[in-house]
């Protein structure tokens, strides 16, 4: 009988990872946190290569000869001008200007992909479906089609080069897709036919891989093997030998990587993430510039939350918005602790006029292991230089209003 083949799931759980929830409620999805070995999977993503698991990412699929002028109309950025097989980022935003999703666009030839975390695919359906009228437009929840992993590191190009295969209807190489940012190319990774595109969320090289569920486990085997993990899997009854070690001492040496490591790499490089630093009740121009221009267009026409958009642009400024603040040494600030104004000489430490809100934090290894965090201020606190004070570990600390990224890689 032949064996089931391992889903990315089955190989995570061989190698004992440790799981932490996702969203919230009945939509959370349980993602790797790590694999016992913290550091040495952040120093794969700094020196070599670490592969990810993205369990908590989706897709919806639209299809149709009216699709591109459909999402035109309706999210931030530009559809109609952009290129066959593009991949951009785009919002979709209440007709009050709030954030209903952030996504990334796949553009092809055939049919449009949204990525988006898989908690706000049932949301977006409904939005985009109640404005279809008598356009030539499917929208399809492709969650469980297909699978979602992740390269970051340095040697993410060599790996990927060494599982690189041949299939009959791959249309591009590792080496033209690494070299192309902002476009989505279809690769052969492991004998599957694999959707890629490089997003470097960490500083590093980084590359968004979409595989058919049924190869996915495929897929993820390989790449961690071709970076010298050896998995004893239960599926398949391998057992490491002395010599797969000494194999592994001539490999990649990459690892597999969870979200502590993740998320120490994509804060160094400021990346802010939906659900985490911002949510639905934030509008786009609280998400620094940065993050504004690269998923708002300002010469396209109307679309829905844009009169908001114009206005805050035009006119004024957001209440608040998303900032780096770094501490002088490592006392750490929980997510959810407040911000605030320096307390008066002379008064209580915590007696400061609260400012903002801590949105997520680590300790910086490229920084000397000193704190820093990302945070929603009010508008007015935000400008780099500013000392503002924050709760960590039972005491008010001072932290300085940093310029993102916080290294520069």
């Amino acid at each position: 009988m032949t064996p089931p083949r391992p889903e990315p799931r089955d190989l995570e759980n061989d190698l004992d990872a440790e799981y932490i929830p996702f969203g919230e409620g009945d939509a959370a999805v349980p993602i790797a946190a790590h694999y016992g070995g913290y550091e040495a999977e952040y120093g794969a993503i700094r020196a070599r290569v670490g592969v990810m698991h993205l369990p908590h990412r989706g897709l919806i699929d639209v299809r149709g000869d009216d699709r591109a002028d459909f999402l035109h109309r309706l999210i931030t950025n530009d559809v109609n001008g952009a290129a066959e097989g593009s991949t951009f980022r785009s919002l979709l935003l209440s007709q009050k200007g709030r954030i209903v999703a952030d996504m990334f666009v796949h553009h092809g030839g055939l049919n449009t992909w949204l990525e988006l975390d898989a908690c706000d695919i049932p949301a977006v359906l409904v939005a985009l479906e109640s404005k279809l009228f008598a356009e030539d437009v499917t929208l399809t929840s492709w969650v469980g089609e297909r699978a979602c992993l992740a390269c970051h590191g340095p040697s993410t190009a060599a790996l990927l080069q060494a599982v690189e295969g041949e299939p009959s209807d791959a249309v591009s190489t590792v080496d033209a897709m690494v070299g192309m940012p902002g476009t989505t190319h279809v690769v052969g990774l492991a004998g599957a036919r694999v959707s890629a595109s490089r997003r470097d969320v960490t500083g590093e090289v980084g590359v968004v891989l979409w595989a058919p569920t049924a190869d996915a486990g495929r897929v993820y085997r390989a790449l961690l093997e071709a970076a010298g993990v050896e998995v004893a899997s239960a599926t398949d009854g391998v057992v490491p030998t002395p010599e797969q070690a000494q194999r592994r001492r001539s490999t990649l040496r990459g690892r597999p990587v969870g979200w502590m490591a993740f998320n120490t790499a994509r804060l160094e490089a400021g990346q802010a993430l939906f659900h985490v630093d911002f949510g639905p009740d934030a509008i786009p121009g609280e998400l620094g510039d940065a993050a504004l221009h690269e998923a708002v267009s300002f010469t396209k026409g109307c679309y829905i939350g844009q009169e908001i958009v114009a206005r805050m642009k035009n006119l004024g400024h957001p209440k608040r918005v998303v900032v780096g603040l770094q501490l002088d040494d490592d006392t750490l600030p929980a997510g959810g602790s407040p911000v605030t104004l320096p307390p008066e000489p002379g008064a209580a430490a915590t007696s400061g006029k609260p400012v903002g809100v801590v949105t997520s934090s680590t300790l910086s290894p490229l920084l000397g292991s000193s704190a820093i965090a990302l945070a929603q201020v009010k508008w007015g606190q935000h400008q780099p230089g500013t000392t503002l004070h924050l709760a960590g570990e039972g005491v008010m600390k001072p932290a300085t209003v940093t310029e993102l990224p916080f290294v520069a890689r």
